[in-house]
């Protein structure tokens, strides 16, 4: 949806004057916006983080990591934290872990190792993986486990905890989180994410955001909600309707770390500027270089999913894909990408 385009259609209905774009406080965090980038495993390393930070998200939330591991000072997981205090302010470290004195440690060792400014707890990983060993979406099977973590972890670090969860495990047993929240804020939790869905049912169906508005109803504290946003347009009509302090912003982003300038744009003017060709190549160019520098030689082999997103309606796209997925050596897979892109002309994307 173009600025200059005459056809410009509003999500929201609002007055023709530009709006001043809302902070987000939690608890001593004070955001600029009220859009943050969600946890994703694989993906919300650094480069990815300074990507989008750099594009207007207003906080960028890490992989996440296990308590246990930090607790144990383990460098793998250290490493997953790495960020550049000066280009991330509100570095959010989301923990996974289902003992509440391991999860403390591990807290502990996010704030004094890694310079964590807020710790996000996953009580909401649907992943098989993940629910099969008890952590994520497990948890909400048992809520006073849940409570007993936020309420450790709060009272350990001094710095604003959050919890990222869903309304319960099965649809069958109903909205547990409407319960939940106000424990989970008198336990100590200083903001609450939902994503509206059900752990049993994944990401299949539609999020049911009357839950983010009930939710946001039961509790003093911002919720944030997730899920089943889009582009800049679902992303504004939701953080109006809902009732939701914060929107968070995980696969939406995927290929596309602009969207937060959309969304920041499109809520101040109801318009916003799509992303021409060369915009898209230089964040995939970016992505890259700054992944290669992170890992290595590895990051070929991670620019064979990271790179098809920047892929996405690309003619030949398909052929493109393949090319790249035979290559090892991140230079040759971005000239690959820079070829078709120059060939593909000044288009403009969402």
């Amino acid at each position: 949806m173009p600025l200059e385009s005459p056809q410009i259609t509003q999500a929201i209905s609002r007055p023709s004057a530009d709006l001043q774009i809302p902070s987000l406080k939690i608890g001593s965090l004070v955001l600029d916006n009220p859009f943050i980038l969600a946890p994703m495993a694989g993906l919300t390393n650094w480069p990815y983080r300074r990507l989008c930070l750099a594009q207007g998200a207003a906080m960028a939330v890490t992989e996440m990591a296990s308590a246990v591991s930090l607790a144990h000072s383990g460098r793998q997981t250290l490493k997953l934290l790495g960020t550049d205090p000066a280009l991330e302010r509100n570095l959010c470290v989301q923990l996974f872990g289902k003992d509440p004195l391991a999860m403390a440690e591990g807290a502990k060792v996010a704030v004094g190792e890694a310079g964590a400014k807020a710790i996000d707890l996953n009580f909401g990983c649907p992943a098989r993986k993940v629910v099969s060993s008890g952590h994520g979406g497990a948890l909400l099977k048992n809520p006073e486990l849940c409570l007993r973590i936020v309420a450790s972890v709060a009272s350990s670090v001094p710095v604003p905890v959050t919890a990222k969860l869903r309304p319960g495990y099965f649809r069958e047993d109903g909205p547990l989180v409407l319960e939940l929240g106000p424990k989970l804020e008198s336990a100590g939790a200083a903001a609450l994410t939902l994503h509206p869905r059900y752990v049993s049912e994944r990401f299949e169906g539609s999020a049911d955001w009357s839950l983010i508005t009930r939710l946001s109803e039961t509790v003093k504290i911002p919720v944030i909600g997730s899920g089943d946003i889009r582009d800049p347009e679902s992303a504004v009509k939701a953080l109006s309707a809902s009732g939701a302090s914060g929107i968070m912003i995980g696969r939406a982003s995927r290929g596309r770390p602009w969207i937060f300038r959309q969304c920041l744009e499109y809520l101040s003017k109801g318009c916003y500027r799509p992303a021409a060709t060369s915009e898209r190549l230089e964040a995939a160019l970016s992505h890259a270089r700054m992944l290669e520098a992170e890992v290595g030689p590895k990051a070929a082999y991670r620019l064979r999913t990271i790179l098809m997103w920047y892929t996405k309606e690309l003619p030949g796209a398909a052929a493109l894909r393949a090319a790249i997925c035979k290559e090892t050596d991140v230079g040759r897979q971005l000239g690959l990408l820079t070829e078709a892109m120059e060939l593909s002309g000044p288009e403009v994307w969402g």
